[in-house]
């Protein structure tokens, strides 16, 4: 590990001091040339108040209001460009993360969002593992199996990729920054137009965008506290520019336990992120480089079931102990740390450049260079209900990426936009299975995974924006990908260090698909505040999640997975409207079909063995979003979906049999999120409520047991949620140099609904016994509260 740390430390040095010279050699080049920040296209808010109270002024105002397609990785977009956009999109807002607690990440404010759920064993928290389900496509672990395809959203970090390009779960939350930390979110719903598309983004695209570097010198600090013994300290600080350059340094820290109950300080977590970015604004364009760390360090809690089975006990299989369900121990009980426990530590370090550099007069170069190095410490105990078993399993990842673009603007309305990207990734497992009760041991196992992934993922594209009228937009896109795999078992090698353990014997295996991707986006507006657009695309994916190392896949019949999909729908962008001040509202009706997929499952009687389901899956459904805007002080918002997705064919190598026509499951069938603010302004302060209530429908179950959806359902319900916030310059006089005090309250789930977040029918591996059939769950969240404090200076 420690050769790894210098590795990456080492690679972070070259690649920013290369991304000097080219900075050097464009700035030399344009010496005489005026340099503004305001001019960059990067920008956003490291963190101002919003209304009356003026903390500086910083990039996001100075945002250039095109539409054009590179926005969408360097800044939040505003309304006339989501409203211009031939694809599916939404954005979060600086406000709309503000709603959440301090706690909370971009990934749980997502959760407004039409067709979006977060799902896990805490999935409030920012410091838990969670899963993003969009529209019935996920990104994410929670440890809930049976999700049509747990790899298929793109989460970026200001633009760089975050998913590894092997994994199955794509990436993990805790990797995505707290609320503090973040300027907004940016989404696009399927796959989009290739200039914007990643080798995962057949279900979306979601880029999380830092705090930026702003115009004047600021610093943030804030502090909060709330329930479970939640703490979170945030520090921002940004230079201002001088000389065409600025630079930004924020870092946070974050201490919880969880709602969970048991004998074991409720399972705490710790997280820490840092972040930094420098960037140099000239006349021919702009170049930053940024870096980013963080850790988080979690005891997560088991799974409950929800009905008591006989013999599964609070003290492990068959004891003299009260029996483990949430009927029998308590709705949010789990189990002591000497029966079960799991410890998962994720840490990142990220390295990127960006450049943006106009050429010639109709002629624009973005490049971005990236180096990412990734690992994952999971170590578990299962004294209780598997005889002692341990699990030490330590995934790492070395990943080296580029893309280039180039934008022409060609006469009669023509912008053409080609290029493509290049990336390279080492992923290592290491897995060491023992049993201290029987003998083994890390030192000497009694079983062992080592293996080794090489890929190399390759994509061009070529992307046309013409307008044949004033009033009409196309965007033809054709892509083409590469995506090459090479798999290495190394436990033979690796078992003469540890010779009583047994290992799989699996051959070396390789697969490299080709394939071209095209699309078509369209916007009309037939009068100025209504556009109505639609966009089709047909996209594929590498085949993830144990596909190349289990002997059960047929290798040679693999297919990538395929993603056909439609989208039409219609906006309204209007101000002074029907007595409201301003509007915004996007419906639109999607279809898509993901064919190809396999499925993985986990054998009860042998955990180490996955077997896999194979289904091609139809996704159909509406998602509206509308935002109001009253009056000066009153605005609302209401943000819907219906989803209806089934297997068209579905087979389980499990029973043998095809369940075709089942639905989709772990996937609410309707959401609706539904919001009220208010505003008002005394003295030298700003006094904002908000109330809004998240509803989430039923959601269908997996049934671990034979390996295969299922018509049992998770019930729907609600949350209401609240906060309240007082921004005020009346402390300025007394603290030298302060520009404005925020004080926050925040209230979750504020009439205490229960409600499971998960659940799934066990295959009986997860307790033994007679646990086959049941029901397990994780709970979510009860009534929370959280105070906050932050000083602007």
């Amino acid at each position: 590990m420690k050769r790894n740390h210098l590795l990456s430390n080492a690679v972070i040095v070259a690649l920013c001091a290369g991304s000097l010279v080219i900075s050097t050699k464009v700035h030399a080049e344009t010496a005489n040339a005026e340099t503004s920040v305001t001019a960059a296209t990067e920008s956003g808010s490291a963190s101002a108040p919003q209304g009356l109270i003026n903390v500086g002024q910083v990039n996001a105002s100075s945002a250039s209001s095109s539409s054009a397609p590179r926005d969408f990785a360097n800044h939040v977009l505003h309304k006339k460009q989501l409203f211009n956009s031939s694809q599916a999109v939404t954005t979060v807002s600086k406000s709309e993360l503000n709603l959440f607690n301090p706690a909370s990440s971009g990934i749980q404010a997502l959760s407004l969002k039409p067709g979006i759920q977060i799902n896990g064993y805490n999935a409030s928290s920012g410091t838990a593992r969670s899963t993003i389900s969009m529209r019935g496509v996920k990104v994410g672990w929670n440890s809930v199996p049976g999700d049509l395809e747990t790899n298929g959203i793109t989460a970026e970090f200001d633009g760089i990729p975050l998913n590894s390009l092997i994994q199955g779960t794509g990436w993990h939350s805790v990797e995505i920054p707290l609320g503090a930390l973040l300027a907004g979110v940016n989404v696009i719903y399927g796959p989009g137009n290739p200039r914007d598309r990643w080798y995962d983004s057949i279900g979306g695209t979601i880029n999380f965008l830092p705090v930026q570097p702003t115009e004047h010198p600021e610093v943030k600090v804030s502090a909060a506290y709330g329930s479970d013994q939640s703490q979170v300290y945030t520090a921002i600080a940004s230079t201002g520019v001088h000389d065409g350059w600025s630079a930004i340094v924020a870092t946070d820290y974050a201490h919880n336990d969880t709602y969970r109950v048991s004998d074991f300080n409720n399972w705490p977590t710790r997280t820490n992120q840092l972040f930094m970015k420098a960037r140099k604004a000239f006349a021919a364009g702009t170049f930053s480089v940024g870096a980013y760390w963080q850790r988080n360090d979690e005891y997560r809690p088991n799974m409950i079931p929800i009905t008591p089975i006989p013999g599964i006990t609070t003290a492990g299989l068959n004891q003299n102990a009260p029996l483990y369900s949430q009927q029998t121990s308590g709705f949010y009980s789990a189990l002591p740390n000497s029966v079960w426990f799991k410890n998962n530590i994720i840490e990142n370090y990220l390295a990127y450049s960006k450049l943006h550099l106009k050429l010639a007069s109709n002629v624009e170069l973005s490049n971005i260079l990236w180096y990412r190095h990734g690992q994952v410490l999971h170590y578990r105990i299962n004294t209780g209900f598997a005889g002692g078993s341990t699990e030490d399993y330590y995934p790492y990842s070395e990943t080296f990426g580029e893309k280039m673009i180039f934008d022409v603007t060609l006469p009669y309305d023509n912008k053409l936009s080609f290029g493509g990207y290049a990336i390279n990734s080492t992923t290592a497992n290491r897995f060491k299975g023992y049993n201290g009760l029987q003998g083994s041991s890390a030192q000497n196992p009694s079983y062992i995974g080592f293996n080794n992934y090489q890929n190399t993922y390759v994509s061009a594209f070529i992307e046309d924006h013409f307008k044949p009228m004033d009033n009409l937009n196309i965007v033809p896109g054709l892509q083409l990908v590469n995506y090459k795999t090479i798999f290495t078992n190394n436990n033979s090698s690796e078992a003469l260090n540890y010779p009583n353990a047994s290992y799989n014997t699996h051959p070396n295996t390789s697969k490299t698909f080709v394939r071209f991707a095209p699309s078509l986006g369209i916007t009309y507006r037939p009068v100025p505040w209504l556009t109505t657009y639609a966009n089709y695309a047909t996209t594929y994916q590498n085949p993830t999640g144990g596909n190349f190392n289990n002997a059960q896949t047929d290798l040679p019949a693999l297919l990538p997975v395929k993603s056909t999909d439609y989208e039409v729908g219609f906006r309204v962008l209007r101000t002074h409207w029907l007595g409201l001040q301003r509007i915004y509202l996007d419906v639109n009706y999607y279809h898509d079909r993901l064919a190809n997929e396999t499925i993985p499952i986990s054998l009860a009687n042998n955990p180490t063995v996955t077997t896999f389901g194979y289904g091609t899956a139809t996704l159909n459904g509406v998602n509206m979003a509308l935002q109001a805007d009253i009056n000066d002080h009153w605005s609302t918002f209401v943000n819907t979906s219906v989803l209806h997705g089934y297997y068209n064919q579905y087979f389980s190598t499990t029973t043998n049999q095809s369940y075709n026509g089942y639905p989709v499951t772990n996937s609410p069938y309707f959401t609706l999120s539904s919001g009220i603010k208010y505003r008002t302004y005394i003295g030298g302060m700003e006094l904002g409520a908000d109330l809004w209530d998240q509803y989430y429908g039923h959601s269908y179950l997996f049934d671990n047991n034979v390996g295969a959806p299922t018509r049992q359902t998770n019930p729907g319900y609600n949350l209401v949620n609240l906060s309240l916030s007082m921004h005020t310059t009346a402390l300025n006089g007394y603290v030298p140099g302060l520009k404005a005090a925020t004080i926050s309250l925040y209230l979750s789930n504020l009439l205490g609904r229960k409600y499971n977040a998960t659940e799934y029918v066990s295959a009986g591996g997860y307790f033994n016994g007679n646990s086959a059939g049941a029901i397990l769950a994780n709970p979510g969240a009860p009534r929370t509260f959280f105070v906050n404090a932050s000083l602007t200076f």
